[in-house]
Parts: C-alpha cells; structure tokens; sequence
C-alpha cells in the first residue's frame, strides 16, 4: 500500500464542474478534509446551494481563458470535471462537445502551467476505451473513442499528458466507469430507471442485454482522492464487477414494487456501431494505492433510492 502524504488542509484546490453530479460531492470531502476550496462556475451554485460560506466562487468559461485566469492565481491542485457528458446530447451538438471537452481542457492546462499549479486531474471517461479487446479492461487497454463525447474525452486525455510531458506538470488522468448516485441526471440510467420505476406502470429501456460496472458515488469519491493524493498518470475507476443493465433494473424495481414490469423498447436503444456490449474495469492498479471500493450494487441502489424518498 502506498502512503498517503496529501496535507489537505495546506493546500488550495480549484474544482470545475463543481456544481454536476461528482463536484458537490468531491467539495464536501475536501472541505471535510478542511482544504481551501475554489469552484469554477458560470452562473449559479446549484448542487453546491448551503456551501456558499464555505467555497470561493470564480466566475468564468472555460472557453474563454481569459474569463477565469485569475481563479487559478494561488491554486495548487485542479481537479478538471467540466465537460459535457451526455451522449446523446454529445452525439446531437458534436462541435459544442468537442470545444468544451478538449479545447477547455487546453485552455485550463494552460493556466495550470502558468499559474505553477501542483498538480492537474482530469477526470476522463472508460467511453474512451470503445468496445473492449478483452475483459476486465486495464489502463494499457488500446483507446477507440466511437462518438463525439468520448473524441473530446480522448483528445483531451491526450493533451493532459502532452502538458505533462513537456511542461512538467503532474498530472492524473481518471477513467470512470458507471457513477450513480443521489443528484445524478435523469439523463443517465441509474436514476432513470428509478424515476420511471416510481412514475410510470411500465419501466421503458433500451438495450438490457450489454453489462457495465457501476460504482456508488462515495467509493468513487475516495477513489478520486486516492489517485489525486499519491497517483501519477492514467487509472480506471469501478468497481471491477460486471453487471447487466437487466440485472441493476430488476433490483431497482426489486427494492420499489417487485411487481413493477419493465421492457426494452426499440427507440431507446442506441446505434449499433457505438452501443458497447460489456464493460468492466480491472483497477488493480488504483488499489495499489490502498482503495477498495467499499458499497456492493445492492446497498448503493437501496441508499440512493432511499435519499430519493424511497
């Protein structure tokens, strides 16, 4: 096991995309961890609403170096989330997705480089892996990014370890897997199997056959710190359990009304090029730093649904 020689409360760490799913989250344990929080927001605080006493705003677009080049003034960890992150709406807005993820990332390591910042995460996406060679998928698993969301994803990748490279920067790249959590979009299927399973007489999905590996947001958490504490270059983040889309709606509606029925219906099912069939993470390599991911599916599922009033 590694040791862990991050000094929270000595260090002032700038967040973007703090106001998401993963932000509000990720803010809560660094302030817990008493570290001087900054957040990179454009508008409103949103997820982070009852933290504003605790946090410094920094206004600011990331496609717009010149908006936020103060925030990074006197910052020592960047912890990079901003992006979008729907497919479908990736898919739909290509050019917007490319600028926000690849050329925000650019814009943000440039200032990172400027600024002398300590070190840079970038949260990345398993969507850059593509349909896998080989399972479970381990970081030196050949990237194939098949939609716009994971093109940017992987570009930007790739420039975090250019700026590494030939600038010095310290720099962490993380891949996740299948977050969920309280607070996730009903965009993503987690929380959309459990709106619907609340809301509608029959559950509606797409492909129910492909597998993922799904991580409860506080392991998830601690495995970002882990990483960002004492990881250097590019780390997958699961649970390293594969689990069908079939299998997470039966236990959802299993904890709801097991009487609940549900089906695959034709037009929620993506295109067949890009609808990858099974996922699963090898993360033998972030357990080397002493995480382990602590919430099976079951528990997750049942915590999340009973924060949502369930």
């Amino acid at each position: 096991m590694k040791k862990k020689d991050m000094q929270w409360q000595d260090k002032t760490v700038l967040v973007t995309g703090a106001t998401g799913f993963v932000g509000p989250y990720l803010v809560r344990e660094l302030l817990r961890k008493e570290a001087r929080i900054k957040v990179l927001i454009m508008d409103s605080a949103g997820n982070l609403t009852g933290l504003e006493n605790r946090i410094t705003k920094a206004y600011g677009n990331i496609l717009d170096r010149n908006s936020f080049h103060r925030a990074l003034e006197g910052t020592d960890i960047v912890f990079h989330l901003a992006a979008i992150s729907n497919v479908n709406y990736a898919i739909a807005h290509p050019e917007e997705t490319f600028e926000t993820n690849a050329t925000g990332t650019l814009n943000l390591l440039e200032q990172a480089r400027q600024n002398e910042v300590e070190k840079f995460v970038y949260i990345s996406s398993s969507h850059v892996y593509g349909i896998p060679k080989y399972l479970p998928i381990d970081e030196q698993h050949p990237i194939n990014p098949l939609e716009p969301y994971s093109v940017g994803k992987a570009a930007a990748e790739m420039l975090v370890n250019t700026y590494a490279l030939n600038y010095g920067l310290k720099t962490s790249v993380i891949r996740p897997f299948n977050l969920y959590g309280v607070g996730q979009s009903e965009g993503f299927i987690v929380p959309s199997i459990i709106k619907q399973a609340y809301e509608k007489e029959i559950v509606e999905l797409g492909n129910i056959t492909p597998t993922r590996d799904f991580l409860y947001i506080a392991d998830a958490i601690n495995g970002i710190l882990a990483i960002a504490e004492s990881g250097e270059g590019i780390y997958n983040l699961g649970s390293g359990s594969e689990t069908s889309i079939k299998e997470v709606v039966e236990n959802i509606i299993g904890i709801i009304n097991p009487n609940k029925k549900f089906v695959s219906v034709e037009a929620r099912k993506r295109m067949g090029a890009i609808d990858i069939p099974r996922m699963c993470a090898d993360v033998s390599k972030l357990k080397k730093l002493g995480w382990l991911p602590k919430v099976s599916l079951k528990d997750g599922l049942m915590k999340t649904i009973k924060a949502n009033g369930g």
